[in-house]
């Protein structure tokens, strides 16, 4: 049986290339609170299989981004590079809204 953890991890997988999704659409999806989309992904273990800086607030600021245990304004310069390595467009600090796909 799935767990939460695993439900959350598998629809980071079904994010497109240029596009990110939103705590709230995870939420939403699985019938969980975007707090605790949050929190999984905070424990992520393999960022580079299941890609957790592709979740941002459904504003389009990039919320929180932990490695190793930390969250702070150098994680999220980390996410947002990673962000527009993957083509995700901004508008000043804020994701475009083209690039939110809502799973």
């Amino acid at each position: 049986m799935k767990t939460k953890e695993d439900n959350v991890y598998f629809l980071l997988t079904k994010i497109p290339n240029g596009k990110v999704t939103t705590y709230g659409s995870i939420a939403e999806k699985l019938g969980i609170s975007a707090r605790e989309v949050g929190r999984i992904l905070s424990r992520n273990k393999h960022p580079e299989k299941f890609p957790c800086y592709k979740v941002v607030r459904s504003d389009g600021s990039l919320g929180g981004y932990t490695i190793r245990n930390r969250n702070d304004s150098s994680t999220l310069k980390v996410k947002r590079k990673k962000l527009i390595k993957d083509r995700v467009k901004f508008n000043e600090d804020k994701v475009d809204k083209s690039c939110i796909f809502y799973i």
